[in-house]
Order: structure tokens, then C-alpha cells, then sequence
């Protein structure tokens, strides 16, 4: 008798599919420009019908952008769930950081970036995901001091943690040796230092 693959597998299986359709999305999107590229074109690409692309996806621009479902959620716990005797500022980047690992590492970071910097027109799609993101930032910052949400430092803390992760992904070049990891971690750095700058010397 067949039996059903454990619940772990299963859940692997669909982040594999997923991740595999947005990768295709993406790739296809740079290639031939958004208008050109269909649901079909993404599904051929990837391998997989499009009756399973809207099992994942309501439109090719969400398998560009999209968030994984409960990702907020997930980082808000993450940052919420951090040493207790770390700043809040610190615990964000820490989350933040280890975010953007795993983006980097699932290969769909690399290409989402490309894809703005050459089709800066498509940054307003991506505007409510950021937002997600940025909420998620703010209410775990407002749990870990005990402050409301509409509080000018938690709000503060969360505008600038996520201000420098967007800066370093924006900045990030793939084939510079650094990873994005590096340069958010410079980036904040820089926040640290108070944006401190000295002119060059002739």
C-alpha cells in the first residue's frame, strides 16, 4: 500500500515548487520585459502546469514579488524572540540579516534586485511587500520595548533597519566578492556611526 509522504517532505515539495516558479518568473521577466511574459511562459519554464502555478500565485507579478505566506509573521516572532539583552536596533539586523541569507541563498534575491535596477518602473509593485515587511519590523520592536507601535522610536528603529537592508540590496553587486549579507552589515554600521563621513584628502 502507497503511503503519503510525511508532512516535512510534502512542505518541502511546494517551497521547492514555489521557489522554482518565482526563480522562472523572475529570469523571464529581465529576459523578454513583464508585458511579454505570460503564466504559461513561467509554467513552461519551470516545469509545472498552471493550474499548479495558481495554487501558489494569482498573477505573474506575484510570483515575482511576493512574499512567502507568514513571512512577516515569521520575522516579527524572530525579532520578538531574540536575547533580551540585545537592542532592539541589533536584534532587527540580526533577523534582518539572516533574512536575507536565505534569500541570497534560494537564488531569487540575486535576480529580484537585477530586475529592479534594470526595470526601475517595477518598484512600485514590490511597495506593498516592503510594507509587510516593515509592519512585521515595527511590532516586534514595539513588543520588545513596551512601547505603542505609533511610538516615534519604534517607528525610527524599524524606518532605518529596513532603509539600509533595501539600501544594501540596492547597492549590491553579486559579482563584487561581497555577499548581500556583507553590505547590509556595513550599512548598518554606518547607521551605528551616526552616517559619520570625512571628505576624501586630495
Amino acid at each position: 500500500m502507497t503511503t503519503s509522504p510525511p508532512d516535512g517532505l510534502r512542505e518541502r515539495k511546494k517551497r521547492a515548487t514555489r521557489s522554482a516558479l518565482q526563480i522562472s518568473a523572475v529570469a523571464l521577466f529581465r529576459r523578454h520585459g513583464p508585458d511579454a511574459v505570460t503564466v504559461e511562459d513561467i509554467c513552461a519554464d519551470a516545469g509545472v502546469s498552471p493550474r499548479t502555478f495558481f495554487n501558489y500565485f494569482s498573477t505573474k507579478e506575484e510570483a515575482v514579488f511576493l512574499l512567502e505566506e507568514g513571512v512577516p509573521s515569521l520575522i516579527q516572532q524572530r525579532i520578538i524572540d531574540r536575547p533580551a539583552h540585545e537592542a532592539p536596533l541589533e536584534a532587527v539586523h540580526a533577523v534582518l540579516a539572516e533574512r536575507l541569507g536565505e534569500l541570497t541563498t534560494g537564488g531569487i534575491l540575486v535576480g529580484r534586485a537585477a530586475l529592479l535596477r534594470e526595470r526601475p518602473e517595477l518598484l512600485p509593485r514590490i511597495a506593498q511587500t516592503h510594507r509587510a515587511v516593515q509592519d512585521a519590523v515595527v511590532a516586534a520592536v514595539a513588543a520588545r520595548t513596551g512601547l505603542p507601535e505609533s511610538d516615534l522610536y519604534v517607528c525610527t528603529t524599524a524606518a532605518v533597519a529596513f532603509a539600509a537592508q533595501q539600501a544594501a540590496v540596492a547597492c549590491w553587486q553579486p559579482d563584487s566578492g561581497d555577499d548581500a549579507v556583507t553590505v547590509f552589515n556595513r550599512a548598518v554600521g554606518l547607521v551605528r556611526n551616526g552616517l559619520s563621513w570625512e571628505p576624501p584628502t586630495r
